[in-house]
């Protein structure tokens, strides 16, 4: 029967063991075995006395000393990263598009590569990336702007005619509610907008504000995005040289596997997302539907929201369709979405995103909870990729830091101790 304090077959657990202890433990031992044997007990080297904290430790159970040591250094860790999170919160409009910038690096960084092997020099470079990469997206939203003032007329008049179904359908429908009745619906819909016209006013002006920030943080974004271009490299290698000479070759191997998956991730992002519009919105363009243009933009840009973003997407799709189409269309919208979303999960995310993120889709939820919770949208967007990198670099600190098996029986075997 194995001695949990320090006995044979105790292994690594004796190493939780004070050193005095384990010494005291083992003289006793030595004694009783002399006295089975008739030989006269040796008097125990002498030592430093224990104190009556030590003595009375000797009587804790193992486990709950271990416990106890998990315990308190779970609940420091824990205070760390709550700390940490909420500084991040409360300089959001820095982090965040200190991220975006970093994101949208990664994704047009091997344009501006493609751009210094025609000849460009590096600054020239990196502008013509950033002017390729807005053109494209002042191209979308000019197209979708012309696409929406050409259909909102079409669109009115169908919302109206949605309305008129809807009254209809409470008229003759199970409800059986009355013209009065449905008049005093809507005048108390009136009647509220009025009273809360103060707040929609703050809401407003609130809006107002949410807009300063937001130019401020595609400005901090846009020049992040030409610094990590232009001056990534150096700025990593000032990094790296923070840290002692010895962790130095490590720090820089966790950089890469970081970039790595920064890489894999927004690329992966960015081809799923396309497909997912281009799928409803070859669906729409079928069944009829108008706005076509900005609703393949919304699910396209909710592509980079995990879970969240496409189910948002497919409701408004599904809601626009709804109102003018009709419940017909509105379910072969809603079956088209289904399908697209089915495709995404089960075929594009194994094959595109594993590699990047592998995350379990738990993690992938509680880290968008956590990211919105501390910077709404632009937070969700960032949680997934930071979380992936943490996993991936923690993944590769461990494993550099393990020592393969065969130089361990060396070692053993040989002269050296193992540490």
């Amino acid at each position: 029967m194995t001695d949990p304090l320090g006995g044979a077959g105790s292994g690594g657990r004796a190493g939780s063991i004070p050193r005095r202890l384990r010494m005291l433990r083992a003289a006793r031992e030595a004694a009783a075995r002399a006295e089975r044997a008739g030989e006269p007990a040796r008097a125990p080297a002498a030592g430093p006395r224990l104190s009556p904290a030590l003595r009375a430790d000797e009587h804790i159970p193992v486990s709950l000393r271990v416990s106890a040591g998990w315990s308190w250094r779970l609940i420091v860790t824990g205070a760390a990263i709550y700390i940490l999170l909420m500084a991040v919160g409360r300089v959001r409009l820095v982090v965040i598009p200190i991220i975006a910038g970093l994101l949208i690096a990664a994704l047009i960084h091997p344009l501006a590569h493609r751009f210094q092997r025609l000849g460009m020099p590096r600054l020239g470079a990196a502008f013509a990336a950033l002017f390729v990469f807005f053109a494209v997206l002042a191209g979308a939203a000019v197209a979708v702007g012309f696409n929406a003032a050409n259909e909102i007329p079409t669109v009115s008049d169908q919302v109206s005619e949605g309305v008129e179904q809807i009254r209809g359908y409470l008229t003759n429908g199970p409800f059986h509610l009355s013209d009065n009745q449905i008049n005093d619906l809507v005048d108390d819909i009136r009647r509220n907008l009025a009273n809360n016209r103060g707040r929609l006013v703050s809401g407003v002006i609130s809006g107002a504000s949410v807009a300063a920030e937001a130019i401020t943080g595609l400005l901090v974004a846009l020049f992040s995005t030409f610094f990590f271009l232009y001056d990534g490299e150096r700025i990593w290698t000032w990094i790296v040289t923070r840290f002692p000479e010895g962790a130095e070759e490590r720090v820089r191997g966790a950089g890469r596997e970081a970039w790595l998956t920064i890489t894999g991730y927004i690329r992966g992002t960015v081809f799923v997302a396309a497909v997912d519009a281009i799928g409803i919105a070859m669906g729409l363009v079928g069944v009829g539907v108008p706005l076509v243009a900005p609703l393949a933009l919304l699910t396209f840009f909710g592509g980079f929201i995990p879970i969240v973003g496409a189910t948002v997407a497919g409701i408004a799709a599904v809601l626009v369709t709804l109102v003018s189409g009709g419940v017909t269309d509105a379910l072969i919208i809603l079956g088209v979405v289904l399908a697209v979303q089915q495709i995404e999960g089960h075929l594009l995310q194994p094959l595109v995103m594993r590699r990047a993120v592998q995350l379990h889709p738990l993690a992938i939820v509680i880290s968008l909870s956590a990211g919105g919770v501390l910077a709404g949208i632009p937070g969700a967007i960032a949680a997934v990729p930071f979380v992936a990198v943490v996993n991936r670099v923690a993944s590769y600190l461990s494993a550099t830091g393990k020592r393969p098996a065969a130089d361990v029986v060396d070692r053993v075997g040989g002269s050296q101790p193992v540490d």
